[in-house]
């Protein structure tokens, strides 16, 4: 016990080291006008913090360039502001939807805030030159792919304008738009930010130094921002909306589209503050549909079911409480809800997180060893509840528990218990332990003879009971990243209300990097390591071993150049032993210029033919491009293309090859308002799409749009139609409006 408070009090005086103090004068709202121009009447109450720390590619050097940010307040709002000089011949920035993500090719100005100073994460609100915003949450979390949460959204204005010597943001963020502790005298921390391109080269700037031996990012943003005497106020907002849709479809080219009834939708949402910390949101009758369709991912060579991303506002808001490396909870199995409630409750100590939804089509999945299962069955009743407890910025806890309980009969209950612990700056240890109790509905929604030990994947009523362990142990320096990973996935574990399809092994990771960042024009950075897989069935067979040798460098104009070598030695499916299956994977993205960014990847070797009855080792040709074309200000063009391809060994017909050719036109009048054209050819289905829409979004909730949906199936009961002989056709408006009172 003596040890664990030595390493927590070491641990504690490092995180305070070097820690400044702001306390910005309060003003009056009159007295910024957001333009854009910053003013000394305007600002002269304000915290000035410096952003004078280049910590990429230097280490913590004194900045290139200069750069001030300003920090005041009023009763209700928080006002923020960067004067950033450059060359404004060299200030990257377009004018962008929100939550663009091609906004982190411009000249960014990003604030980050730990309201509740104590690294459960940091509310990033990001701007570019020209006023576009991107807000995420950076959360606490072991490896770069989770430690950010780009569905946080914050309704705040921004206005941003380049002057003769560079560029100026201004800010206005309400107070009731950030969670943070009761009461009008707060101490937050804060860290202001700024990301720019010279000589091809990416320079990070920062108001404090960053720790390149710590693993935890969040941790260190230190600095104190101290507010008194402001005004909380409790939200009150509702969210109606009405939308329609007709839908049409043709037999044969020669017909004429026939339109059904036009379908009209009226629902209304509510979202009120019970107290600081706690908030309740209730939707009925929402309308879920998605502005954009996902990008199509080729499924021709997966045995199990793919994930796509959370789109929904509702679904995205407080769910980072709810993100398991598991999987068990996945909010896209909560498809069609007639009605849906969330609580969250964010303590000095504590979070907590109630979501019901009343779906109306529950999807239903089986994981298993080789394969998933899914299908599709009526009305369940979804419970999840979530509690964290923040017992240091050094330590957290939890437990979760969901439910599905299935109109007809049958249920599924997850519970589970997880921790994060740093156990100093290098080294940090996370668990998850689930354990799930099913009684299968008795419906004919999966169709298959198959079993897992004995026992139908059919719904015949089963009682299955499983469980699961997953292990982390993780270090960071700054030059070396390890972690060890361990999986135990029984045979029977299921979440009914996430997304585990994968079951019956136990699962070992060993992972080393060495990673050299370069104060240098030409090699900025480079790395190279190892991982090994060894994963084992319950019942002791050798399921898989795998050997990864992989490479990076970053050189000039932002461009990394990646090679992997994935070599499975041992890999074992549907019974059958296979050995020696290499792959190369070779990548190549960068950002030249304002105008282009792209993404070449390009992978060649040995797969299995996954969706045979008998599967055989086949020679994989696989490829993926997209490029990015910023052609002014305003207008953007991203064409992409993904290609595989798995060909016989023997010669013979391959066992596939096709590819999915997408095209993306945004032009973008200003941050609210676009018109944009989204077209899709899939030859694995002989498909193609064409969406047009008309869309005004000036912030995260209010958002109307038109547009339709215009497809071709090539060949529909042997008749064939040609690419623009459309025979489905949908055209489909919505307006969602945010009423605050």
């Amino acid at each position: 016990m003596k040890t664990h408070y030595f390493i927590f009090i070491l641990f504690f005086c490092f995180w305070v080291n070097g820690q400044e103090t702001f306390i910005p004068l309060k003003t009056e709202n009159s007295q910024i006008v957001l333009d854009g121009k910053l003013t000394e009447e305007e600002w002269d109450n304000a915290a000035q913090i410096p952003l004078d720390i280049e910590f990429s590619p230097a280490n913590n050097l004194p900045a290139r360039k200069e750069t001030i940010g300003y920090i005041t307040y009023s009763d209700r709002y928080l006002y923020i502001a960067v004067y950033a000089k450059d060359d404004p011949n060299n200030i990257r920035a377009s004018i962008r939807q929100r939550d663009d993500s091609n906004i982190w090719n411009d000249d960014v100005f990003l604030v980050r805030l730990d309201t509740y100073t104590d690294a459960r994460n940091n509310l990033g609100l990001a701007v570019n030159a020209f006023g576009s915003q991107f807000d995420v949450r950076q959360v606490n979390s072991l490896t770069d792919e989770g430690r950010y949460d780009s569905s946080f959204n914050v309704n705040f204005e921004s206005v941003g304008t380049i002057v003769s010597d560079g560029y100026q943001i201004e800010m206005k963020i309400p107070f009731t738009e950030l969670p943070f502790p009761n009461g009008e005298n707060q101490t937050w921390h804060v860290n202001l930010y700024r990301r720019y391109i010279e000589n091809g080269n990416e320079i990070e700037v920062s108001s404090q130094i960053r720790d390149r031996d710590n693993s935890c990012v969040v941790c260190q943003t230190t600095d104190r921002l101290v507010l008194n005497g402001i005004t909380i106020d409790k939200r009150f907002e509702l969210l109606p909306y009405v939308s329609s849709n007709i839908q049409g479809e043709r037999s044969t080219p020669q017909e004429q589209v026939s339109y059904g009834k036009i379908n009209g939708k009226a629902g209304l949402g509510l979202n009120v503050d019970i107290n600081k910390n706690t908030s309740l949101e209730v939707t009925i009758n929402p309308d879920f549909s998605q502005v954009e369709a996902d990008v199509t991912q080729i499924d021709a060579n997966s045995s199990f079911s793919l994930q796509y991303p959370e789109r929904r506002p509702f679904f995205n808001r407080g769910t980072d409480l709810v993100n398991f490396a598991d999987g068990a909870f996945y909010s896209r199995s909560i498809v069609n809800p007639s009605v849906a409630a969330k609580l969250l409750q964010q303590g000095k100590k504590s979070r907590l997180f109630l979501l019901n939804a009343l779906d109306q089509n529950s999807p239903y999945l089986v994981g298993g060893e080789d394969r998933s299962y899914m299908g599709e069955g009526g009305q369940s009743l979804v419970n999840v509840l979530r509690y964290q407890h923040l017992s240091s910025p050094v330590s957290r806890f939890g437990a979760v528990m969901t439910n599905r309980f299935y109109d007809g009969g049958g249920y599924g209950h997850l519970f589970g218990f997880d921790g994060l612990f740093l156990l100093n700056k290098n080294w940090r240890l996370s668990f998850e332990v689930f354990k799930n109790v099913n009684r299968e509905p008795v419906q004919d929604w999966i169709t298959t003879d198959a079993a897992i030990q004995g026992q139908s994947i059919a719904l015949d009523g089963d009682h299955i009971n499983g469980d699961a362990l997953y292990l982390q142990l993780y270090r960071k320096t700054e030059h070396w990243q390890s972690y060890f990973y361990f999986r135990n996935i029984s045979p029977q574990y299921r979440a009914d209300v996430g997304f585990a399809v994968k079951n019956n092994r136990r699962w070992g990771t060993l992972f080393h990097e060495y990673i050299n960042i370069l104060n240098k024009p030409a090699i900025q950075a480079y790395g190279f390591g190892t991982k090994i897989d060894v994963v084992y069935t319950f019942e002791d067979i050798n399921k898989n071993l795998s050997i990864d040798f992989f490479a990076s460098l970053k050189t000039i104009w932002q461009t990394e150049l990646k090679y992997t070598l994935d070599f499975d030695a041992l890999k074992t499916f549907l019974g059958i032993v296979f050995t020696n299956l290499p792959t190369h994977s070779f990548s190549i993205n960068g950002s030249p210029s304002e105008t282009l960014n792209f993404r070449i990847n390009y992978d060649l070797g040995k797969d299995l033919s996954a969706n045979e009855i008998v599967p055989e080792v086949g020679r994989l040709r696989s490829s993926f491009l997209t490029l990015n074309f910023q052609l002014n200000d305003n207008f953007n063009i991203n064409p992409s293309l993904r290609y595989s391809r798995l060909e016989r060994l023997n010669g013979g017909e391959d066992y596939f090859n096709g590819s999915i050719a997408r095209l993306n036109l945004n032009y973008q009048f200003n941050s609210a308002f676009n018109v944009r054209l989204v077209t899709e050819k899939n030859s694995f289905t002989n498909q193609f799409y064409i969406q047009p829409l008309v869309q005004w979004n000036p912030n995260p909730a209010t958002i109307f749009y038109f547009g339709g949906n215009q497809n071709t199936i090539e060949d529909l009961e042997n008749i064939h139609f040609e690419l623009f002989q459309f025979n489905r056709t949908q055209f489909f408006f919505k307006f969602q409006y945010l009423i605050g009172l």
